[in-house]
């Protein structure tokens, strides 16, 4: 053997070298982390890095109970389009053939496997170049899709045992973060318990000093509500309230469950002008829901409002999570004393 067949060899096995020092960095990166979307962002980029590609999606479940795998919000230069469902059925033959054979597929070779190609038609439509199972005892917990090449070139052996084996920390990590997240959300309404909600201000108390606005909300005339259609109907307000007060938060914000319809929004980094007009934007789009009740021979539409106090952490005054939603509150039944369905900030 000459001295280029042992340089080759030597820059062979360096080069597995690597790829296992980048794994235990992930693999430690992933296992330290339960946030959940937070994991995603790091398995995206840690993916989207190694296969160099500019574009990166994951399928994942939403929720405890879900049937289907469903493209996460996280997703990364895939252009969308709004009205259709970007999701893969749990009981399909898709999934069956992955848990069989687990590797990495391209397009080509996922349609030679596939005999519904009703199954692959959410990937037909984004057009990935690999798709990538994300494998945990045998199951599959997620599905990675990664777009063109910025090299125009096919993925090496070695390049897809890499993604697999990231992709089978990433299936253990979002287990994981899942699970913690069940742990820390009221299941109904989604939204967080009120035990995260005190760690979360105590945190941002300690953090670096950026303005922290409390929002504390109630539900107008909720207990006439549950009385006049039923608890069935009340939890029904409550579920659709509380995905107003989701799809209106940033990722770095928190929504939880304060009570039985009172919530509690902390807004970071956000001065109390602002923090108002968030709170004014969830106010007029929860006084526009409408909430059909057809019971009873009944056949009514029922509308709902909301009222709101904001009060920003002052560290003279707000030694404890409990001062400052002390504040909040009383701007709260400032609020209700003033007629309900307004915002009133504390003084």
């Amino acid at each position: 053997m000459n001295s280029l067949d042992n340089y080759a060899i030597l820059a062979v096995y360096e080069a597995r070298i690597r790829d296992l020092e980048s794994l235990l960095e992930i693999n430690k990166s992933l296992s330290s982390n339960l946030h959940y979307s937070s994991v995603l962002d790091a398995i995206l980029l840690t993916c989207m890095g190694r296969a160099r590609v500019l574009k990166a999606g994951l399928f994942i479940k939403q929720d405890i109970d879900s049937k289907e795998f469903t493209l996460h919000r996280n997703y990364a230069g895939f252009d969308t389009d709004r009205k259709i469902k970007y999701s893969v059925n749990e009981d399909c033959e898709l999934i069956n053939t992955l848990e069989r054979a687990p590797k990495c597929y391209t397009m080509t070779q996922l349609m030679n496997v596939t005999t519904n190609i009703a199954d692959i038609k959410t990937f037909t439509i984004l057009e990935p170049t690999l798709i990538v199972p994300l494998m945990n005892r045998g199951k599959v917990q997620g599905i990675l899709v990664l777009g063109e090449r910025i090299i125009n070139e096919p993925y090496l052996g070695d390049e897809e045992d890499f993604l697999l084996n990231v992709a089978g920390m990433a299936a253990i990590a979002i287990d994981n973060s899942f699970l913690f997240e069940v742990s820390t959300t009221d299941m109904m309404t989604k939204l967080k318990l009120k035990h995260v909600l005190f760690q979360t201000i105590k945190q941002s108390f300690n953090s670096d000093k950026k303005p922290i606005n409390l929002l504390m909300m109630d539900i107008d005339h909720f207990k006439n509500l549950n009385d006049t259609y039923g608890h069935s109907f009340g939890d029904i307000v409550l579920i659709k309230v509380a995905s107003v007060l989701l799809a209106s938060l940033r990722l770095e914000d928190l929504a939880a469950r304060y009570g039985g319809e009172e919530f509690v929004i902390v807004l970071n980094g956000m001065n109390t002008d602002d923090a108002k007009l968030v709170a004014e934007r969830i106010r007029e789009r929860i006084e526009s829901l409408e909430f059909p009740y057809t019971e009873q021979g009944k056949n009514e539409v029922v509308k709902t409002t909301i009222s709101t106090g904001i009060a920003r952490y002052n560290g003279g005054i707000d030694f404890v999570p409990e001062d400052l939603i002390k504040r909040a509150d009383s701007a709260l039944y400032k609020a209700k004393e003033g007629g309900r369905n307004r915002v009133e900030i504390a003084t």
